[in-house]
C-alpha cells in the first residue's frame, strides 16, 4: 500500500506490518524524527568490544559506554529497539579462549543491564552461547552467515535463531528461492533493501574476514582492499549498479506478497539527513531522486563524524607500511567525501528512468546461472538510467591504479617486487 503524503505520523499509522531495521549513527537529534516510521529497531555496536563485527574500527563512530546508554534509553522513549551486533564473520579462534569468553559475557550481561534484548551473530556458536547464558535476548543471524539457502535457513532455526537476514547480495531477485525460503522456516526473514554490493560477490567471503579483523583489538593495518576493488569495477562497469541486487521503495509490495516484512537499511555513521532520507524513502514507497543517494556510502553533503586523526590512528604504521604510499589511497577517501562533505553525489542512477516493471525482468532470468554479456538487461537500463561525472571517474579509476600498482608490486610496503 502507498501513503498517501509525507507526513510521519501518515506513514506510521498505514495499516501494514511492515517494519524497518536502520543502521545507527547515535545522533540524539535524529531518534524523534524516527520515532513518526515504522522503524522497528536501530542497530549497531561500539567501535571495539574485543568480539569482533562486521565493520572496521575506522569506520566506526566514536562511541563510550554513556553515549550508547543514554542512546538505548533514548531510543527506548521512543518505542524503538536497539540491535548490538556481535556479527564478526571470524574471531580469530579467540572464541575458544578463557579471555574471549569473559570479554562476551561481561559485554552481554552489560547490555542487559542497559534493557538491551537484541543481539545479531553470524557464527553458530555464539548463536547457542547467547541462547544458553542469556536466554532472554532475541537473536538474528546476520548476512555474513550467508544463508541463501531454505536448508541453510532450517540449519539457523532449528539452532535458536528468532530472525534471519537473507544473503541479499545474491538473492534479493530470486523470486523462487525467496518463497522457498520463506516457506521453510517460521522465524522472522529480514532482506537488505539498499545495499549496493557486487552481485554474487566473488570477494564477498574475504572481505567479511577482514572486516573481522580489523574490528578487535589488535593494531594491525587494514586496507580495504575489497572495497576499493568492487568500486573501481563499478566505475568501470556503471551497468554494475543495476545488477546489484537493491530493492526498490516502489517494489516492497513484491516482497510483502511472498511474506517478507522486515527490511535493512544501510548504513552506520552516515549523516543523519541521509538515513532520514532513506527511512522516508521506502516508508512512502516511492522515491523520485539519484537512487545512488539510497545506497552509497559515501559522496554526502553533510559530512560524517569520525573519531580525531583517524586517519593517522589507523593508517600511519611506519612498521607495517610506508607511509607515504598510502596517499594514493587517503586521495581516492578525499574525492569519495570520506574526508569532507561533496557539494553533489558524483554517481547518480535515475529512479524515474528505470522501468516501472523492472523486477518483471528478473522473474525467467536465473543470474546466478547467466553469463550476463548473453543478456544485456542490465546494460540497457544503465545506458539511460545511470550516469557518473566524466572528471571524477577519470581521476578516481587514475587513483586505483596508482593504488593497486603499489600494492601489487610492494611498493606500499617499502619494496619492489618486480
Amino acid at each position: 500500500m502507498k501513503t498517501t503524503g509525507s507526513d510521519p505520523a501518515t506513514v506510521r499509522d498505514t495499516p501494514r506490518a511492515t517494519k524497518f531495521s536502520l543502521a545507527a549513527n547515535y545522533d540524539p537529534e535524529l531518534v524523534p524524527q524516527l520515532a513518526g516510521y515504522p522503524v522497528d529497531e536501530v542497530y549497531g555496536k561500539f567501535p571495539t568490544d574485543g568480539v569482533s563485527g562486521g565493520r572496521p574500527r575506522y569506520l566506526a563512530t566514536p562511541l563510550s559506554e554513556t553515549d550508547l546508554r543514554n542512546y538505548i534509553r533514548l531510543l527506548e522513549r521512543h518505542g524503538i529497539a536497539f540491535n548490538y551486533l556481535l556479527n564478526g564473520a571470524c574471531f580469530g579462534n579467540r572464541e575458544w579462549t578463557r579471555p574471549w569468553q569473559k570479554k562476551v559475557t561481561d559485554l552481554l550481561a552489560k547490555l542487559g543491564e542497559w534493557s538491551v534484548r537484541r543481539v545479531t551473530v553470524s557464527t553458530p556458536f555464539l548463536l547457542e552461547l547467547v541462547k544458553r547464558r542469556f536466554p532472554e535476548f532475541k537473536v538474528r543471524v546476520g548476512i555474513y552467515a550467508q544463508v541463501d539457502t531454505p536448508r541453510r535457513a532450517r540449519f539457523w532455526e532449528d539452532l535458536g535463531a528468532d530472525a534471519i537476514v537473507l544473503e541479499s547480495f545474491s538473492i534479493n531477485r530470486n523470486f523462487r528461492r525467496l518463497a522457498a525460503i520463506r516457506q521453510a522456516v517460521r522465524c522472522d526473514l529480514e532482506l537488505i533493501a539498499n545495499h549496493v554490493c557486487l552481485m554474487n560477490c566473488p570477494m564477498q567471503t574475504y572481505h567479511q574476514n577482514g572486516f573481522a579483523h580489523a574490528s578487535d583489538d589488535s593494531s594491525t593495518l587494514f586496507i580495504d582492499y575489497c572495497f576499493m576493488r568492487c568500486s573501481r569495477v563499478r566505475l568501470a562497469d556503471p551497468s554494475q549498479f543495476i545488477k546489484s541486487a537493491w530493492i526498490r521503495p516502489e517494489d516492497l509490495a513484491v516482497y510483502e506478497a511472498m511474506g517478507y516484512t522486515t527490511f535493512k537499511l544501510l548504513e552506520r555513521g552516515i549523516p543523519s539527513a541521509e538515513l532520514l532520507r532513506r527511512v522516508k524513502a521506502y516508508s512512502e514507497r516511492r522515491f523520485d531522486g539519484n537512487l545512488a543517494e539510497l545506497m552509497l556510502s559515501y559522496g554526502f553533503k553533510q559530512p560524517v563524524r569520525k573519531e580525531s586523526f583517524w586517519n593517522l590512528r589507523h593508517y600511519f604504521k611506519p612498521r607495517q607500511v610506508n607511509p607515504l604510499r598510502l596517499k594514493p589511497m587517503l586521495d581516492l577517501a578525499r574525492l569519495q567525501g570520506w574526508l569532507s562533505p561533496l557539494p553533489e553525489c558524483p554517481i547518480r542512477v535515475e529512479a524515474r528512468k528505470i522501468p516501472e516493471n523492472f523486477l518483471e525482468g528478473f522473474r525467467k532470468r536465473d543470474c546466478a546461472s547467466m553469463d550476463c554479456q548473453s543478456c544485456g538487461y542490465c546494460e540497457r537500463i544503465a545506458a539511460q538510467a545511470v550516469s557518473i561525472s566524466p572528471a571524477y571517474r577519470t581521476e578516481v579509476l587514475k587513483k586505483y591504479v596508482e593504488m593497486d600498482d603499489s600494492m601489487a608490486t610492494g611498493k606500499l610496503w617499502g619494496f619492489d617486487a618486480n
